[in-house]
């Protein structure tokens, strides 16, 4: 029998927490700015924002006619309004370019205007007005007393729709833009409707106002994983599939410590193992195991893998308690992250920009001091034929070579090493340092590189997402995200490697992984949420 030593698979996860003093002066928004841009991006590909081919005009207050018909293509509903553009218009300020859509607006109960016989047109629309349209469209009356129309994003804050520091800053008096107004709308997307649990973006979905591709681009509306993988790399990989009662996992690694990788399914309440089973890879570096699924009762499983470099020997995890199958009556399917959708949204919005290429030492450093960073990168990236392989070496060096201070996890002791240079001239530090010796390796390879500010779990007691209440959790990690090869390249050198320092005692780990480095988004979110793409004059 294969025996477990639970207390060595923790380690790899408790070192790389960084207390979060370090970020407590850091403001945390509705929407980073990457985030906005994505959520700018679904609206105009799904044309519910039409510009004037120079610009969408976010940054004006929108008007109620441009506020009530963004929600009418919101619902897809754009031409039922059209057909009644004929019929009588009560309102006298109503140009007949837009009687259908106040027609539609006042027959379906979203908006009855400003008075009998004023529609209030070109009135600018307000948070509240735009809320209570949005409320209505839930099925909330505030006719009823469901809610006060001018309390609208009040009402909505208590519904858990929209975030706290969004509801302040659309008080009363505060200027409300398209900008706003599309941020508002995309919360209530996933917003379910009265008394039921269907959601806005499913309903949409289903009656193909949105397409499934669309909103699956976004991470809207993702229920469910058929398969996974670790990562993009070719070099370290797993791939988990689940096909007609089997998981089959496949993948690649050289890491000495995977020689042998034992797989195992186990009640995600209970802790009680269903199913386990050992493979070696092969000469290549190959793994090729199935387990049958078969047997498993209706419930919900963690999926772990653990490594050793032998059969018979204590195995140390390297997966463990993130990965979710769901086994209903009918099927099984892997349970997305609910930080998966928010992750992928930061993701996307990414773009190079003049501080991702410049080194950032945070200090008054000297000509000889760049210099000499500047060579390091070019020594560890030496042989290198592409920028995917220089980003691949400084990981590994990084997490080779940096010890994570656990004095100061634990605080024992106040200050640790955060500039590249205390870092390399120390080799100990939380992940700060980690990111920020990464960020300027890469910079001075010419490969442009940010520092993404976020949570990990793995912290007081939180090591499941069911235990973190993402409205109000706080950044306490950061990494590294690296363009190459066209793309954007998700690097944590701090959770690979598994060296610590105590006491002045440097202790070496088993050696780096590569599990942290290119993550594949649906996987990397099991562990991490994202909350913003730090700049360097920020950080």
């Amino acid at each position: 029998m294969i025996s477990m030593n639970k207390t060595k698979s923790f380690i790899s996860i408790m070192l790389i927490i960084i207390i979060a003093l370090l970020f407590t002066s850091i403001p945390v928004f509705a929407f980073s700015e990457n985030e906005r841009r994505s959520v700018e991006n679904f609206f105009i590909e799904a044309q519910l924002l039409k510009g004037d081919g120079i610009s969408y005009g976010l940054d004006q207050k929108p008007t109620r006619m441009e506020g009530v018909i963004i929600l009418i293509r919101l619902l897809g509903k754009e031409q039922d309004a059209q057909k009644m553009a004929s019929l009588p218009c009560p309102f006298s300020d109503v140009p007949s370019w837009a009687v259908g859509y106040a027609n539609y607006a006042c027959a379906e109960n979203i908006s009855k205007g400003v008075s009998d016989i004023r529609f209030g047109t070109n009135d600018f629309m307000t948070a509240n007005q735009y809320n209570t349209l949005l409320l209505r469209v839930l099925g909330y009356d505030d006719g009823q007393g469901d809610f006060k129309w001018n309390r609208a994003v009040n009402k909505a804050n208590q519904l858990g729709i929209l975030p706290d520091d969004l509801t302040e800053s659309y008080k009363p008096g505060s200027d409300y833009t398209k900008r706003n107004l599309v941020e508002t709308s995309f919360f209530y997307l996933e917003a379910e409707y009265k008394d039921e649990i269907n959601t806005m973006i499913t309903e949409l979905i289903a009656s193909d106002v949105i397409s499934d591709q669309l909103a699956e681009d976004y991470g809207l509306a993702v229920e469910r994983w058929d398969s996974i993988s670790t990562n993009l790399s070719e070099d370290e990989y797993f791939d988990f599939e689940i096909n007609n009662n089997v998981l089959s996992i496949t993948g690649m690694s050289k890491d000495k410590e995977k020689q042998w990788v034992l797989a195992q399914i186990k009640n995600k309440e209970t802790g009680l193992k269903k199913e386990e089973k050992v493979s070696k890879r092969n000469q290549d570096g190959d793994y090729d195991l199935a387990i049958s699924m078969a047997n498993l009762p209706k419930g919900e499983y963690f999926v772990d893998l653990y490594g050793n470099d032998e059969k018979y020997h204590y195995y140390t995890s390297f997966i463990l308690s993130t990965l979710v199958l769901k086994v209903t009556a009918k099927d099984q399917y892997f349970i997305p992250a609910p930080v998966y959708g928010k992750n992928l949204r930061i993701y996307k919005g990414n773009q190079v920009e003049a501080q991702d290429e410049r080194m950032n030492l945070q200090t008054r450093t000297t000509k000889e001091s760049i210099e000499m960073v500047k060579n390091l990168a070019a020594e560890i990236t030496e042989g290198c034929d592409s920028d995917y392989e220089k980003l691949q070496a400084i990981h590994d060096w990084v997490a080779d070579n940096i010890y994570y201070d656990r004095d100061y996890l634990e605080g024992k002791t106040k200050t640790t090493n955060i500039t590249t240079l205390e870092v390399l001239e120390n080799r100990y530090a939380v992940c700060s340092g980690y990111a920020n010796l990464t960020k300027d390796l890469i910079s001075a390879s010419g490969i442009p590189c940010k520092q993404v500010m976020g949570f990990a779990l793995g912290i007081s007691g939180e090591d499941q997402w069911d235990d973190v209440d993402l409205k109000t959790v706080k950044p306490n990690h950061v990494w590294n995200e690296a363009y190459a090869d066209g793309r954007w390249i998700i690097i944590d050198a701090t959770w690979d490697s598994s060296n610590s320092c105590e006491g002045g005692k440097f202790t070496a780990g088993d050696g780096i992984s590569q599990l942290y480095f290119d993550a594949a988004m649906p996987f990397f979110s099991n562990t991490h949420q994202s909350r913003a793409v730090m700049s360097n004059e920020k950080f």
